[in-house]
């Protein structure tokens, strides 16, 4: 007499069944470690991403030391002993003491190359100016630079520095000098009508030879 099919193994249907639901029970809750790897790979993949993403600060946030916060109102001056007031596109003068925005190099208004520099330094100056009276900012000296009338000015964690290089008005610091006179030729103060102002002294790095500094 032949065997019935489900007398293999001793199961009946409703057996069969149940043993096959439980089989794929068990399958469903297996993660392949495919998955895992592929997973991982793409988390290690977007934390690099992220890393490369992110902008890197001018200078490292630990070598960044505060110095003082104003909020005082900034005029235009000449005199490098002035209470509060913008001496040229890249330093002012606070409290009695000069200091020059360390980040930054301005054209200059008192030894110009040219009528084209005299004009960016007087636009730059008034620039600085609107920029120091927009509200409180910090201070910041850079514990890697020994200059000490060198300083990185800063707003809600923005380099007002930085601001009057987006806007135009400065370039990132350097040691080579700044051709502000492209396309022009280079000629001397009493041609430019540049003011002669020999009293601003000047506290700057050896080789800043700029905006007076």
């Amino acid at each position: 007499m032949a065997r019935n099919l489900y007398d293999v193994g001793d199961r009946t249907p409703d057996e069969e069944d149940g043993w096959l639901n439980e089989k794929q029970e068990k399958r469903s809750k297996v993660v392949p470690i495919g998955l895992v790897a592929i997973a991982l790979a793409l988390g290690i993949g977007g934390t690099m991403l992220a890393m490369q993403v992110m902008p890197a600060s001018s200078a490292p946030a630990n070598t960044l030391s505060p110095v003082n916060s104003i909020a005082d109102e900034f005029s235009l001056c000449d005199d490098a002993r002035g209470d509060a007031c913008v001496l040229s596109a890249d330093a002012y003068a606070w409290r009695g003491k000069r200091y020059h925005l360390a980040d930054i190099q301005g054209p200059s208004e008192i030894e110009p190359q040219c009528p084209q520099e005299a004009a960016l330094a007087r636009k730059g100056r008034a620039a600085l100016m609107a920029m120091m009276n927009g509200g409180a900012f910090q201070t910041l000296q850079d514990s890697a630079d020994n200059d000490p009338a060198a300083r990185i000015l800063m707003r809600d964690g923005v380099s007002i520095g930085q601001l009057m290089i987006l806007k135009g008005h400065a370039k990132a610091w350097s040691r080579d000098p700044v051709n502000w006179c492209k396309g022009q030729a280079a000629i001397g103060p009493a041609q430019t009508g540049a003011p002669t102002r020999s009293h601003i002294t000047s506290s700057a790095k050896p080789g800043r030879t700029n905006s007076g500094r």
